[in-house]
């Protein structure tokens, strides 16, 4: 019964410390949320990828990357700049959240456009009349992506957490479900379980809504100052976010024009598998950048450091094991006509655990607003980066685009790490995990837990 009291007491204490405000429940709070999201889409990408096989998997993919990549390529940095801004000038939350609703419908306008025009150019000669113009259609879900980045910026600068993970992992428990219902009804095709993606979004967004006028008072008058912030930090910041897009679907819109829907099935589900390994880095960047914003620079490299250690670390223990299992695992979850993703995998592998180390050394800039600078250094990374997919896959197929990504990750590493003596004339983070970082964790642990 002792123990049994230990145990309980040890539970609740864990309980009140997710539900904290401060930095380490905020990254155990979105840990969690995105594990739990990590495991649903491991869960549907199975349902799908068993159903469809790797034609049908790569058709799926083929077509759902469009709104997304349209929405955060053209998206002028108003996220990143909405969530500064919010924390720099706190007394005009709610014009600064107008101004971004404004902002928000010209974005979503402007990028369906351009999405439909380039859509048949990109997949032209791999796909057919129909999945062009499925894929076409699905620009309606732009504005979708677009207000609920918005929102979740604005929750993130309001230091609510808990709503901003909510806003992550009910879309795709509910898609879990509506892919249950059309795998047992024998209507799942590749438009239809692109289609089960977004239709949970729609209820979603209006919920997100009725959050926000919780926090913001909504007026659509006397903008104009908040406007020329907005603007200032994200024409500055859209660099960043336009190559953090574009890293991270880039490969995935040159693969819709270079590979076959087969090979295309094959790397989705490495990319799917790799995302795992991404959930630990992308919850120390989504805390990391609100907390370390407007503090002295020492304060933000110091921050910035600690966590890119401790991520990376922990990622890179996962990557390892996951290498290892990787026949396993695959051959469990899809069957074995994904065994040939293997290789592509484990070097997936790698460049995600690479790259994640490289958007959390950027975003000390975030936090000083000099975001501009590292857009340029990391824009060559990424320019390298392009040439190198076009030259080695069509040669190399699948392990060329694996080659060619894990060569663009590692310049924009190195191109981030040399800003630090170049730009900021300050000796950069360093990425060995030291006795201090242990002796952090450990004394965050117990001062949640005991």
């Amino acid at each position: 019964m002792r123990n049994w009291g230990k145990i309980s007491t040890l539970v609740r204490r864990g309980s009140q410390s997710l539900q904290g405000r401060d930095g380490t429940a905020a990254i155990a709070q979105t840990l969690l949320a995105r594990a739990l999201i990590i495991a649903v889409n491991v869960a549907t990408g199975t349902i799908t990828a068993r159903i469809l096989g790797p034609a049908g998997r790569g058709e799926q993919a083929a077509m759902a990357i469009w709104p997304q990549f349209f929405a955060y390529s053209l998206s002028f940095g108003l996220p990143s700049a909405l969530l500064y801004t919010l924390k720099r000038y706190p007394t005009d939350r709610s014009r600064t959240f107008s101004a971004a609703i404004v902002l928000g419908v010209f974005i979503s306008i402007f990028s369906a456009i351009v999405g439909l025009i380039a859509i048949p150019i990109l997949m032209n000669g791999r796909y057919g009349t129909e999945a062009i113009r499925l894929s076409q259609a699905l620009m309606l879900a732009v504005p979708v992506v677009v207000f609920t980045e918005i929102l979740r910026s604005a929750m993130e600068g309001s230091d609510e957490f808990a709503i901003a993970n909510q806003i992550r992992y009910i879309p795709p428990l509910s898609t879990l479900g509506i892919l249950i219902v059309l795998a047992l009804t024998q209507r799942l095709t590749p438009f239809t379980a692109v289609v089960s993606y977004w239709i949970p979004m729609i209820p979603l967004l209006v919920w997100m809504i009725a959050c926000a006028k919780r926090f913001f008072l909504i007026r659509f008058t006397h903008l104009k100052t908040s406007f020329k912030r907005l603007l200032h930090y994200g024409l500055r910041a859209y660099g960043i976010d336009l190559i953090s897009a574009l890293a991270g679907q880039i490969q995935q819109v040159l693969a819709v024009s270079l590979l076959a829907s087969a090979a295309m099935g094959l790397y989705a589900i490495a990319f799917s598998l790799c995302q795992l390994l991404y959930v630990v880095q992308s919850s120390f960047v989504t805390v990391l950048f609100p907390k370390a914003a407007a503090r002295p620079l020492s304060e933000v490299v110091e921050l910035t450091g600690r966590a890119a250690r401790i991520s990376g670390v922990i990622a890179t223990v996962f990557a390892i094991v996951m290498m290892i299992l990787a026949p396993i695992v695959l051959n469990l979850l899809y069957g074995a006509a994904y065994l040939p993703a293997i290789p592509i995998f484990r070097i997936l592998a790698i460049e995600t655990v690479l790259g994640g180390v490289a958007i959390m050394l950027s975003q000390a800039f975030m936090a000083i607003d000099r975001p501009g600078i590292v857009t340029v250094i990391q824009g060559i990374g990424l320019m390298m980066g392009v040439p190198l997919i076009l030259m080695l896959t069509p040669i190399f197929g699948l392990m060329g685009l694996g080659l060619a990504l894990l060569g663009s990750t590692a310049i924009r590493l190195v191109s981030v790490w040399l800003c630090y003596p170049i730009i900021l004339k300050t000796a950069p983070p360093s990425l060995w995990l030291t006795r201090e970082d242990l002796d952090f964790m450990r004394q965050k642990l117990l001062k949640k837990f005991v």
